[in-house]
């Protein structure tokens, strides 16, 4: 699944390569997203590109989700995944979800009413996606993040690219 990905990613930044032959095009990869902005700019070093990674994936394999990998995938596959760590791995995570809806230009008292009332109303809809998503699904996820951290590690020298990588110690991988 990841080459295909990658394949309908490159073939558009050849299109806007085209279209603008003289501009550089500017990808922003968030988490497995840098993997695919890596592996786009290592294998199109001709083309102008530059890259701004927040917190890529490509540390993906020392996880400790990964290292569990191998029994997730004995499970049945549509057992639900209940377990809340399990779930962040698919929809992020879920304080930073309920910051994105809180308006700017708050007083903190009101930042904190918004954000509180914010994740009130998303904490229902987590539990229920907790029922609908199944160990399939994850297992899926984690196997296309590990095929895509691979490649872009092992794509790395390749890569030609202006290139901002922002990270944070602590960052959740989805």
């Amino acid at each position: 699944p990841f080459e295909g990905l990658l394949q309908i990613v490159e073939e558009y930044v050849k299109y806007e390569s085209a279209l603008s032959p003289s501009r550089p095009i500017y990808i922003v990869g968030d988490s497995f997203g840098g993997c695919l902005a890596i592996s786009v700019a290592a294998r199109n070093p001709e083309i102008d590109l530059v890259l701004t990674l927040v917190n890529p994936a490509t540390s993906s394999a020392k996880t400790s989700l990964q290292a569990v990998l191998p029994l997730l995938e004995t499970m049945p596959s549509n057992l639900p995944v209940v377990q809340p760590h399990l779930l962040r791995y698919l929809i992020g995570n879920p304080l930073n979800v309920a910051m994105v809806s809180v308006q700017n230009g708050l007083s903190p008292q009101e930042t904190l009413q918004e954000f509180s009332n914010s994740l009130t109303s998303m904490l229902p809809l987590v539990s229920e996606l907790g029922d609908i998503i199944q160990m399939g699904t994850l297992v899926w996820k984690l196997k296309l993040l590990k095929s895509g951290a691979n490649y872009a590690n092992s794509q790395l020298h390749a890569v030609q690219a202006e290139v901002l990588l922002l990270a944070r110690g602590m960052a959740s991988i989805c």
